[in-house]
């Protein structure tokens, strides 16, 4: 993805000879609007925010150590560094493996243990399921650290222009319009606080406020991610406005 911004232009901004001649109490009220809509938009915390490089080192197991002992060793969560990993099974890592610790910026020695305690076995949480594909294709960019060391929020589907864009799960639409560096966007919100995205659509076919059931269609895949390469669709999946790994809850 890349940086975008929200402008949101108060009405108290706008050219003076629309308030010319209004009583203050009128410009007091005209004043509180413009705060109240400002916080409305920005209290939608379903927006996705533009990338960043995430402080962090890559740790290479060593023999005998388990992601347990490694994420405990850093004080870090296990289902935090598994999703930005793609780690979906503890025992598949192996001597050599790279490991992207966040939040630390230095590596530490793991104590290695012959045998872990029963009670430290790992569970990674997976919703596989609990959202549909929003487009049948390739998968050509994956949740996780870039090369650059910035974060990608989620995955890029290829698939043939103008190809059916499906609601991943039923929602209502909190935002069809478009945003600098998304193109054409969707973004419908579901319970739970989960939220989903659609960016860099050819055309959005849903409008704000609608809603929508799993499986139907909201918009047409479009290029304007990147439109010198093949057609594909940015999606999200995000919880209290924290992009999850989309392949710990898809089929």
């Amino acid at each position: 993805m890349r940086n975008s911004t929200v402008t949101i232009i108060p009405i108290n901004v706008l050219k003076v000879s629309l308030v010319k001649g209004i009583s203050l109490l009128s410009k007091i009220t005209l004043l509180l609007i413009s705060f109240l809509a400002g916080a409305a938009c920005f209290s939608a915390k379903f927006v996705p925010l533009p990338p960043k490089v995430v402080i962090g080192v890559y740790h290479p197991v060593g023999k005998g150590e388990t992601l347990w002992r490694i994420c405990k060793s850093y004080d870090v969560a296990v289902q935090e560094v598994a999703e930005l990993n793609s780690i979906k099974d503890a025992s598949q890592i192996k001597v050599g493996d790279a490991i992207f610790i966040p939040g630390v910026t230095k590596r530490r020695k793991i104590k290695v243990f012959e045998k872990e305690p029963p009670q430290k076995k790992v569970i990674i949480k997976q919703s596989q399921g609990k959202f549909g594909w929003p487009v049948k294709g390739k998968i050509v960019a994956y949740f996780g650290i870039k090369k650059d060391g910035t974060k990608y929020d989620g995955i890029d589907i290829r698939a043939p222009l103008g190809s059916p864009v499906k609601a991943a799960e039923s929602g209502k639409i909190a935002f069809a319009s478009t945003m600098s560096g998304y193109g054409n966007i969707i973004i419908i919100k579901h319970k739970d606080k989960y939220s989903t995205v659609y960016a860099h659509n050819l055309t959005n076919l849903v409008k704000e406020g609608s809603w929508v059931t799993r499986g139907s269609i909201i918009a047409q895949l479009g290029n304007s991610h990147n439109p010198v390469a093949l057609p594909s669709l940015h999606f999200q999946i995000r919880r209290y406005n924290k992009a999850r790994n989309p392949l710990f809850y898809l089929n």
